[in-house]
């Protein structure tokens, strides 16, 4: 049953927005009455943190392990992006819920600010990593933020960049970040 409200809770946060799904609605689409659906969630914000927060971070967990242990950050990031075209459905609404919660386009307000938490130690994680290879703070946050936009047009826009395309911008980042 969590996962049939799991489901249906993820479609409807989508169509009809954190404030525009009910509880109600979500225990009429999954079939379930209210007390099991307060039974598995103890409320709306419970639910959404759940499938959405909890589900985008175990989802790059897992996608993190696929990648080699020995890779260079201008390759990890080349490689990130593009295992976030090939998403299954279900990861790309996790993820596209999850990163309109953290822009503050969706959601609410205690997971967005646990989503901001959360990747604020990731932020300082990829700087640390980005800075062993480039030395100015400036790239770095430059290669940073077209990283992110990179994804965000996959993620959000559903724009097909190619596997070249990606590689290749992020070489010239890099190779442009790391010139004396």
């Amino acid at each position: 049953m969590k996962e049939l409200i799991s489901y249906h809770s993820l479609r409807l946060f989508d169509q009809k927005g954190y404030n525009g799904a009910s509880m109600r609605d979500i225990g009429h689409a999954a079939g379930c009455s209210m007390p099991t659906l307060y039974h598995h969630y103890k409320n709306k914000e419970n639910l959404f943190d759940e499938v959405v927060r909890v589900a985008y971070i175990n989802s790059l967990a897992a996608n993190r392990k696929l990648l080699p242990e020995k890779i260079s950050p201008e390759n990890y990031c080349a490689e990130v992006a593009i295992q976030r075209k090939n998403l299954t459905d279900d990861e790309k609404l996790i993820h596209r819920l999850a990163m309109k919660t953290w822009l503050g386009c969706e959601g609410c307000d205690e997971v967005r600010q646990k989503m901001l938490n959360w990747e604020s130690t990731r932020y300082a994680r990829n700087e640390k990593l980005l800075s062993n290879v480039i030395s100015s703070p400036i790239w770095v946050k430059i290669i940073t933020r077209a990283f992110e936009n990179i994804i965000e047009r996959i993620v959000l826009f559903n724009e097909d960049i190619s596997d070249e395309e990606i590689r290749e911008e992020m070489r010239i980042l890099f190779q442009a970040a790391t010139k004396k």
